[in-house]
């Protein structure tokens, strides 16, 4: 969860606009035509899919937080409603047609997701309940008319009939509840075959209503679906209505249910019936009352215990489903047991309340959630309904669960050996039990131990995953129902010494001082988003409720602010820097935290680095002292992992690293003011301070002393241990330069500092390339001052590597060219002149060397990548040190070579089988260039026009990725200003804007190399881009060059002619006939402009259509290419229009009748039948072989030639 914005905010914000459109989306799709809002006009009988699929993603979004959707329900439902039960009335019903779908089954599967996204009990609330509708709705259910599979299939896909049976039967159940008997609307009948046809005793006789609804419930109990709940629901509300109650029809119901158990059996199983009529029992045994349900609890009860037994239904409680609706049972059975009221059934509530504790004891571990939850929920009530003592030790019972299997190592505790199944499912019973104050105070003290074990659980699967998320988010809920039942009083009784799970250094502070921090912990530095949101919302209940007894609890409440903690960079590095600012017991607790498993020692990469940089942070305002403490603290952990924990190790090595590095921009602080008046000031580290940091130089020849191995091995991971390693030293070498220039004397580097560079540069990780500029300057500096380094000369080794042949496939030797890169700038001058250095010279002629096709296309990526590094990092040098101003920071040989290696790189087509691979050159050249223009350290090369014209070229070229880029780079290069016409437009570099825009460089004030370039690139786009690029392009095209003159009348008139462009499109083509990835979307643009009668303009001038005419027969000459072929057919096409060719044209396209290719024959004659009109064309089959078309092809010719 790491995105630019929270979702949830996203949706808050865009709810109003999104509900506005589903209204009116809505509207469209009901109504045919609506004469007043408030009323409703004539209603659709179909619906589009398309509209349909409109209206779904319209809704979606809402699950997510459907309460949203609140304000609007009462407007989005009733329509629907009305529209369902009017069209229910049409007859006869329109017939169904494709891509189409009846307003009917529309409208409930709208209802269906609005229940789905809200909830059904609320959306049934909305549903028209007059029982008036009953027979209809009753009929349409019936019919069965959308839920044919069969006749569906073939016409529409989106026709779910299971949809509209669920939405059927949610709202017959709905309209169950009509306050007079069902005989008031349907006569009493007989029932004998309704009894027979479903195998139950029914009263002898049934209202109508009553004897359809049966075998509709009867049948989608066994449903796999909705319908089965929705069903059983329905036959609920039915069997417990006092008219059907009073005939008898509930003691069938129950009679035929608990029949149906007796009969199954495993070899007759159906597991979907099975769990139909528990359902069925399961609402009836929670909707009735003790005079209603009461004789049968018995036998209930025994149908239970035969489930979870070892009985002979044994086998349905495989599934989880049936697990979690006989936990639903066993409740309801037990409370009405409890109940004052209850007669005594022949049961002994003591036994059952023993056998169904164990059991809901035991199913808290069950490896379901919805199991585990059902008995946790189930667990509560039953306490709640208990006597004090006796509730008193169920509570007890759990709290000892909750106490197993827990070892304590001093004041750690380990929970390795504790299941997180089972403690998922005892502190939510826990919270359950909180939430309705069913503990008593004298057991807080063990309740909120094991709250506070609850929330930092966390255990590794074998594969290294997370395990235990869930505990933790029910230790959220425990701590917010503590918070929310208990009072302060309550609360501050309870001594934190007798909590053992807190830490002794927190035993002076209270109980709620200590729940505080852990929320605390948990809300900034937790890995699963909705702990840390859970933490904060029980944080804010905590200080809601109990405001004074927790440090600067209001601000602290609105530091760790719900959706501020939602991303974890920044929970981590923005609210736990601010948390810890407001007091030193949240700054101690926090950065302790910061150097265990939820912080570096996170799992993945991206919260190891988050973490690692808010230990730099942490510094801040904080004394030397402490700094040397921080610093010690992270060496002691260092020194206490094994050799294999890799993913520790690397986060502790990138905590020191940032710690040292934030260090070292303080000590540059010139003036530390208060930003904030509530935020602490930067203190500005001195050079002792800096000095004291250089002691870290030593764990590279203690517990940071690795083998080498481990930056090779890859069962160890040495990305990670390269990365860590390349900022640790590029840190320490950093201030070690710093120290060395001031009278202070630090630490000398290790001797193991090249050994371990060498090692980094070894890999070709990003995260370890963006590392090592750092690194390779800093050490490069220490290594010409340290007499110990004399001898090693780095430059010459990563050159040398360079130089070998192995090292030009693929990305090896990346790190030495980015190093190379670099130290150029680092590298001493003998001289004061504008020449190279030899050292730099060759790295110079090492790089741009690998910009060119001698190398593979990742290597040339990589060598720009060193360029760029290259050209930063000489300007950072050349303002730094500010001599020679009168010189460039490069000299001339240097920027020639390297203006030319960027124009080859940005001019690199490799096309491999994995397609244009030098797209990825030609795009890191473009961020090369972009670099040397902002710097400005290419002026006045060589090869400069001929760069800008090579961007200018990417900016109108087919690639949408490239276009982008180089638009991009001409803006920031203060060149072409394409991006100023497309702010705002939705397509952006696709769109008809850009393309106008990047023609009016066709003027004559314009160099003709920038006009050659820009045709160039353009062509591919109008030729071979994207649909909606080529139908832009073109556009922009012809209204440009439209509305231009044929040519210029006066010599001295100024302007651009059709003419000139024409006339460069022909120079263009006579340059790259033999190139063909210009050479056939130029014959694609050609055909365009004679198809929409451009060229055809040129004819009363002097344009040289017989020089076109003999360039387009030299581009297919002997060609193979179908394509080719097709687009010269085509451009054949418009050159017959000119009537000086005409005869030369229809002769070339004769000739091509008898090309070997079927296809070109064929596509020859229908080309011939346009130009010329020829019936006789149709008459003959172009497919034959060209030997049977000799003949015809020659009186074709005799006649049109």
């Amino acid at each position: 969860m790491n995105t630019t914005d929270d979702e949830d905010i996203k949706l808050q914000r865009a709810s109003a606009s999104l509900l506005s459109d589903l209204q009116a989306l809505l509207d469209r799709v009901l109504w045919k035509s609506k004469v007043d809002k408030s009323e409703y006009g004539q209603i659709h009988r179909r619906v589009r899919e398309g509209d349909l699929d409109r209206v779904i993603s319209l809704v979606e979004p809402f699950q997510e937080d459907p309460q949203l959707l609140d304000s609007q329900l009462k407007n989005l439902i009733p329509p629907l409603v009305f529209a369902y039960l009017s069209y229910i009335q049409i007859s006869p019903r329109p017939p169904l047609k494709k891509k189409l779908v009846p307003l009917s089954h529309a409208v409930c599967r709208i209802l269906n997701l609005l229940c789905k996204v809200r909830g059904e009990k609320v959306i049934a609330g909305f549903l028209n309940n007059e029982p008036r509708y009953l027979e209809p709705i009753l009929a349409e259910f019936e019919k069965e008319e959308n839920f044919s599979t069969r006749v569906l299939e073939e016409l529409s896909q989106k026709i779910i009939p299971w949809e509209e049976r669920y939405v059927l039967l949610l709202w017959l159940s709905h309209l169950m509840l009509a306050p007079f008997p069902l005989a008031s609307i349907s006569a009493l009948q007989p029932s004998p075959d309704t009894s027979k046809k479903l195998g139950m005793d029914l009263p002898p006789e049934l209202p109508g209503v009553a004897l359809r609804v049966l075998p509709i419930c009867i049948k989608h109990l066994n449903s796999a679906t909705k319908e089965r709940h929705a069903a059983g629901i329905l036959l609920v509300r039915l069997s417990i209505r006092p008219d059907m109650r009073k005939i008898g029809l509930l003691d069938s119901l129950v009679q035929w249910a608990l029949s149906f158990f007796a009969k199954t059996s495993e070899r007759l199983l159906d597991i979907h019936q099975c769990l139909g009529v528990l359902s069925f029992l399961s609402g009836l045994v929670a909707s009735s009352t003790n005079q209603e349900i009461g004789p049968f609890l018995p036998a209930i009860y025994k149908l239970c215990q035969d489930i979870i037994g070892e009985g002979a239904l044994s086998f349905v409680k495989a599934s989880a489903v049936a697990r979690k609706l006989v936990i639903k049972l066993l409740r309801n059975v037990v409370v009405h047991c409890l109940q004052p009221t209850s007669a005594p059934y022949s049961i002994d509530i003591s036994t059952i309340l023993e056998d169904v504790i164990d059991f809901l004891l035991e199913s808290l571990a069950d490896g379901d959630t919805p199991v585990r939850y059902a008995a946790s929920k189930a667990l509560s009530m039953i306490t709640m309904k208990l006597e004090g003592g006796m509730a008193g030790e169920v509570v007890e019972a759990i709290l000892g669960c909750l106490n197993e299997n827990v070892y304590w190592e001093g004041s750690k505790r380990n929970l390795d050996a504790i299941n997180p199944l089972r403690w998922h499912g005892l502190v939510l019973t826990l919270a359950h039990l909180l939430y309705r104050r069913a503990p008593s105070t004298e057991l807080l003290p063990d309740i909120l131990n094991a709250l506070i074990l609850a929330l930092a659980f966390e255990q590794r699967s074998p594969t290294g995953g997370s395990i235990g998320t869930n505990v933790r988010d029910a230790a959220c809920f425990g701590i917010w129902a503590l918070s929310r039942r208990y009072s302060t009083k309550e609360l501050l009784t309870v001594q934190t010494t007798s909590i053992r799970a807190s830490q002794k250094k927190h035993q002076m502070y209270s109980v709620l001082q200590v729940l505080a921090v852990e929320l605390l912990l948990a809300a900034c530095l937790d890995p699963a988003g909705n702990i840390r949101r859970g933490s904060s919302a029980a944080l804010q209940e905590l200080i809601g409720r109990h405001p004074d007894a927790v440090h600067d609890g209001i601000p602290l409440v609105q530091i760790v602010d719900y959706h501020a903690v939602g991303l974890r960079e920044r929970a981590i590095c923005d609210v736990a820097i601010k948390a810890g600012q407001r007091n030193q017991i949240y700054w101690n607790a926090l950065f302790e935290n910061l150097l265990e498993w939820r912080g570096v020692g996170s799992l993945d990469v991206s919260s190891r680095i988050f973490a690692a940089t808010a230990v730099g942070l942490f510094t801040r305002g904080q004394s030397s002292e402490i700094v040397s403490t921080m610093v010690d603290q992270i060496c002691k952990h260092l020194e206490a992992l094994a050799p294999r924990e890799v993913e520790e190790r690397h986060g502790l090595v990138m905590s020191l690293a940032f710690l040292i590095s934030e260090c070292c921009m303080q000590s540059s602080v010139q003036d530390a003011k208060r930003t904030d008046v509530e935020a602490r000031p930067l203190v500005r580290r001195t050079m002792k301070d800096l000095a004291s940091l250089t002691r870290l130089w030593t764990l590279f020849d203690g517990s940071l002393q690795l083998k080498d191995k481990a930056f090779t091995s890859t069962a160890l991971r040495p990305e990670l241990t390269a990365a860590a390693f390349c900022n640790l030293l590029g840190s320490l070498a950093a201030i070690t330069c710093h120290v060395s220039k001031s009278s202070e004397t630090g630490t000398p580097p290790s001797e193991n500092m090249v050994r371990f560079l060498n090692l980094c540069l070894e890999r070709d990780e990003e995260s370890v390339l963006q590392a090592i500029p750092t690194a390779a300057i800093h050490i490069v500096e220490l290594a010409q001052t340290d007499p110990k380094f004399a001898d090693t000369n780095v430059v010459h080794l990563w050159a040398s590597y360079l130089d070998r042949k192995s090292s030009y496939s693929g990305l090896r030797g990346s790190g030495y060219a980015i190093a190379l890169g670099a130290i150029y700038s680092r590298l001493d001058t003998s001289t004061n002149d504008n020449n190279c250095t030899e050292k730099q010279a060759h790295i110079i002629e090492v790089l741009t060397f690998r910009c060119t096709a001698a190398v593979q296309i990742a290597a040339r990526t990589v060598s720009l990548q060193s360029l760029r590094v290259l050209l930063e990092k000489t300007l950072e040098r050349h303002t730094a040190i500010g001599l020679h101003r009168e010189l460039p920071a490069l000299p001339q040989d240097a920027r020639n070579k390297i203006s030319i290696a960027l124009n080859t790189a940005l001019n690199d087509y490799t096309i491999t089988e994995r397609g244009d691979v030098g797209s990825l050159v030609r795009l890191e050249a473009l961020n090369t260039t972009e670099t040397a223009w902002t710097t400005g350290l290419l002026k006045d090369s060589m090869g400069e026009d001929q760069l800008h014209a090579s961007v200018l070229r990417l900016s109108v070229e087919k690639l949408d990725k490239i276009r982008a880029r180089a638009a991009h780079c001409l803006e920031l290069g203060n060149q072409e200003h394409f991006e100023r016409a497309i702010t705002g437009v939705t397509d952006g570099v696709s769109s008809y804007a850009y393309f106008a825009e990047t023609l009016k460089i066709f003027n004559p004030s314009s160099p003709p190399l920038l006009k050659a370039a820009v045709l160039e690139g353009y062509i591919s786009s109008a030729g071979m881009g994207s649909e909606s690029v080529v139908q832009n392009s073109r556009m922009a095209l012809v209204d440009a060059i439209g509305q231009l003159p044929a040519t210029l009348s006066d010599e001295s008139e100024s302007g651009c002619s059709l003419l000139d462009i024409l006339g460069q499109l022909l120079e263009l083509l006579r340059l790259n006939i033999s190139t063909e990835r210009i050479l056939i979307p130029l014959l694609d643009v050609i055909a365009f402009l004679f198809d929409v009668q451009i060229l055809q303009r040129l004819t009363d001038t002097n344009f040289n259509y017989r020089s076109l005419l003999s360039l387009i027969q030299r581009s297919h000459y002997k060609s193979t290419n179908p394509h080719k072929l097709h687009i010269a057919l085509d451009v054949y096409r418009g050159l017959a229009d000119i009537p000086t060719i005409r005869k030369d044209v229809i002769a070339k396209v004769a000739s091509m009748l008898l090309h070997p290719y079927p296809k070109i024959r064929i596509a020859a004659a229908e080309t011939l039948w346009i130009t010329t009109g020829d019936e006789d064309l149709k008459l003959h089959d172009w497919s034959r072989s060209p030997k049977n078309l000799k003949d015809v092809v020659e009186h074709i010719k005799q006649g049109k030639v």
